[in-house]
């Protein structure tokens, strides 16, 4: 089985260590821009999640943090990239697709995920790639 995770479900797996866990098996993919945005979320604004105990937790790294994080994270997936061919009819294609503005980023993590053989986009947004990828779409 092969995961393509975008970064909501990256996000998830620093806040639970099942869905870090979901890295230990099968293959998992990814794009360069999981690692920017990711590193833009946890430095800038921070995630508010539950703990155990049910208690609101604003979770917010400092830069070296998010690095290293990140680090161990690229280390468990292989990159995959869309060249300047692809994107360019990804973006000839648009119209015909319903994307426009800020969809087009997850228009464009779901072409990857069907460029690299996904079986399962991993993400809590599911309803931003209805309709633009083979891959099921399950939440992390």
């Amino acid at each position: 089985m092969k995961f393509f995770w975008d970064t909501s479900a990256a996000i998830n797996a620093i806040i639970s260590p099942d869905v870090k866990g979901r890295l230990n098996a099968d293959e998992h993919v990814a794009r360069q821009h999981l690692l920017l945005e990711f590193f833009s979320t946890m430095t800038g604004r921070g995630v508010q999640y539950k703990d155990p105990e049910g208690r609101s937790v604003l979770l917010a790294l400092n830069p070296d943090d998010a690095a290293k994080w990140l680090r161990d994270f690229a280390g468990r997936v292989t990159l995959v990239e869309l060249d300047k061919a692809e994107t360019l009819v990804a973006l000839d294609e648009a119209q015909a697709k319903s994307v426009q503005g800020a969809r087009v980023y997850d228009y464009l993590h779901a072409l990857a995920a069907d460029k690299a053989g996904a079986d399962v986009v991993l993400t809590r947004n599911r309803d931003h790639f209805e309709g633009l990828t083979r891959a099921r779409v399950e939440w992390p």
